[in-house]
């Protein structure tokens, strides 16, 4: 018996043993951003974004003096992006870390060559995670980089929370990954980047960095874009519309209505009319009324409804303006065949490799009902009601 208990002691030392090949954090380099350009000799341009501990200090006394910024964005060019990547490595004290990676920016011209090469290299990388966003900037990507982190510390929490906080698509590379799968069509959230003075910077001019419209990919390929309205019909289509502003003129004269959406929920079901393929698409939303610039009655559940006719109406009108556009290029970046495969498979595989010319002759039934809420406690307008005293 005791030779027993001898033995499970043994074994059970032997499972809190330590690992030989393990690496201590302070030899590791966390990578939170990647940057990729394609540059016109053909190779990639590969920006790796990485905090600086050692400036990172939470203690440090308000008048010790600053060393500059807390983070730094190490650059190769090479003719892929692991090479690119490898010789980044070389240059550092420290082995780099993706698992803080959840931010990738493709530049224009790298996405309109195609990600393929970028979704090979993720694919393969067991610690990188499939979770992280991917967006495009309008030019380069590095100059993404640039920008000046005025609320965040790093540069990639700054764009990283565009797409937590639903500012932006949310696409990331699993969405990719999957779509690769059927045909390579995706959206994603575009950037827009500028120089303006900033207070925060003693009235230095810096870089910003705010969202913009979405690209849309075909096959892998970058083949156009949408702008702002188009890129929030996406986010309605998948249903993460929410904490936005929609505007509004009043039916009554004319006077702008401001709404905030509180949460928004939406259903694809695909159905079979013959020979033709077609998709309901509903929509269901709850606004509060934020402003009112209008004398319209906001008691009177008539008028209400009268809103909530027009607010309906004027989504249908962008998501449906949206679906043409991408039916127009070709290019399902909506996946709407994924819904046509899981609920009429036999159907989906007469038609998943003619699917591009397929789609453009898909019928759209868009279904769109807002229901407002809250008017609020103010019930009618205190702009309306000054300028009728000062009348």
């Amino acid at each position: 018996m005791k030779l027993i208990w001898l033995l499970l002691l043994c074994s059970n030392l032997m499972l809190i043993t330590g690992c030989w090949s393990r690496i201590e954090v302070n030899d590791r380099a966390f990578v939170t951003g990647m940057y990729i350009d394609r540059i016109d000799n053909g190779s990639y341009e590969v920006s790796l974004g990485f905090p600086l501990p050692n400036r990172m200090a939470s203690g440090q006394s308000p008048g010790m003096p600053t060393y500059g910024n807390p983070y730094t964005i190490l650059t190769k060019t090479a003719e892929s992006i692991p090479v690119a990547i490898r010789k980044i490595r070389s240059d550092l004290t420290r082995e780099i870390t993706w698992g803080h990676c959840r931010v990738i920016v493709v530049g224009k011209q790298a996405a309109e060559y195609g990600i393929d090469s970028l979704l090979e290299f993720v694919a393969r990388e067991p610690n990188f995670h499939t979770k992280s966003y991917l967006m495009v900037a309008p030019g380069k990507a590095r100059d993404i980089t640039k920008l000046t982190p005025v609320f965040e510390r790093l540069p990639a929490e700054v764009l990283r929370e565009f797409s937590n906080r639903k500012v932006t698509l949310d696409t990331n590379v699993k969405d990719f990954l999957e779509a690769s799968m059927s045909g390579g069509d995706m959206i994603a959230g575009m950037l827009t980047i500028g120089q303006t003075e900033m207070l925060s910077e003693k009235g230095k001019e810096s870089t910003w960095v705010g969202t913009d419209g979405a690209a849309l990919f075909k096959k892998g390929k970058m083949i156009g874009t949408l702008d702002v309205n188009g890129m929030r019909a996406g986010l309605w289509l998948k249903g993460k519309m929410k904490s936005s502003l929609i505007s509004l003129k009043s039916p009554s004269d004319g006077k702008t209505m401001s709404f905030i959406i509180l949460s928004s929920k939406a259903s694809i079901k695909p159905f079979i009319d013959g020979e033709k393929i077609g998709f309901h698409i509903k929509i269901e939303a709850e606004d509060d009324i934020l402003s009112s610039e209008s004398d319209i009655d906001l008691t009177d559940p008539k008028e209400i409804i009268r809103i909530q006719e027009l607010l309906s109406e004027q989504l249908k009108r962008r998501i449906t303006r949206t679906l043409y556009k991408t039916q127009d290029m070709g290019a399902d970046v909506f996946q709407f065949g994924r819904h046509l495969d899981w609920n009429y498979p036999k159907v989906w595989s007469k038609h998943k490799d003619g699917w591009h010319a397929d789609y453009k002759m898909c019928t759209f039934i868009v279904d769109t009902n807002v229901q407002v809420k809250r008017i609020g406690v103010e019930r009618n307008s205190i702009v309306r009601q000054h300028e009728d005293r000062a009348g």
